[in-house]
């Protein structure tokens, strides 16, 4: 299959392309840093070098291809994330329809079922509809994985210097985490089986409380005391935007987890319950672990 990757060789695109290339499909990856060209030979993938808000650039890479994938990149500093979002959607289905592509399957997240309430998860929502609106003769699988285990690395500055993650979600309510490379897996079987219609499917590699995060986190690093706090929403805003978040998407992001706490935010997760996929807490205990050591290294 001709496949073409938005994303360049991020978090899950680090596994995916090798996989997909060493299946013997044909893969290009799009990406903005023409420095990412030579990994992406090594991976045995065409490298196509541009922007993917240029409609021109993506319509004439996206010509010839079975299927494309779509991921939202570089939406973090706008000051809208949420016309930035939608802006980047219609791009992206005006280049599908020009090119004639008949398969996309586009990462989105949990939450994208929700409407505005949800913050910053509602730019996924807006994104699902663009494209399902746009393109009602294509093929669409939205994957929504649940929160990313590498999100909690962003802790790794506190439990350094206090022994302490800091959070504004609940202690008790049951988050549901997902590795990149259970992801992968999911993308994967979405790309070259292709299903009819406009789809989702949800990914979560486990199902875990922080207070069981931190157990994790704890007897791995052998810190006895490391503890998760819960702290005020604005608290937690002025720490974002303390360890260098955009104030726009901090507000937008604090609400995302505010949601988490005061609703049943997975009602539609457990309405389409996945299997849980192979990498648990305890696993990514060991990246949290290995990061953690790094950083002292380094410093």
């Amino acid at each position: 299959m001709k496949i073409v990757l938005t994303g360049s060789l991020g978090r899950i695109n680090q596994t995916l392309v090798p996989k997909l290339a060493h299946a013997g499909h044909d893969v290009t990856v799009i990406s903005h840093n023409a420095s990412r060209s030579g990994l992406i030979k090594v991976f045995r993938a065409t490298p196509a070098i541009g922007s993917i808000t240029d409609e021109a650039f993506l319509t004439q890479t996206f010509k010839g291809a079975d299927v494309v994938y779509l991921m939202l990149t570089g939406i973090m500093a706008s000051e809208d994330i949420y016309a930035a979002a939608t802006q980047q959607a219609e791009i992206y289905a005006a280049a599908i329809k020009v090119a004639g592509v008949k398969r996309v399957v586009n990462l989105s997240s949990v939450g994208a079922d929700l409407g505005p309430e949800v913050g910053s998860l509602y730019m996924y929502h807006l994104i699902e509809q663009t494209l399902t609106t746009a393109l009602p003769d294509v093929d669409i699988t939205f994957i929504r994985p649940t929160a990313m285990y590498y999100n909690l690395l962003s802790s790794v500055p506190t439990v350094r210097k206090s022994h302490r993650i800091y959070t504004n979600a609940s202690l008790e309510v049951k988050n549901v985490w997902v590795a990149p490379v259970d992801v992968t897996t999911v993308l994967i079987q979405a790309l070259t089986k292709p299903t009819a219609g406009q789809t989702v499917t949800y990914v979560a590699s486990d199902e875990q409380t922080y207070l069981e995060v931190a157990s994790a986190l704890s007897k791995t690093l052998k810190m006895p005391d490391l503890r998760v706090s819960q702290v005020p929403d604005e608290v937690m805003q002025d720490h974002l935007i303390t360890a260098g978040a955009p104030a726009a998407f901090a507000r937008e992001y604090v609400k995302t987890v505010a949601y988490q706490r005061d609703h049943d935010f997975y009602a539609d997760y457990r309405a389409h319950q996945p299997r849980l996929g192979e990498v648990k807490m305890a696993d990514f205990a060991q990246v949290f672990a290995e990061d953690y050591r790094n950083r002292q290294v380094i410093k």
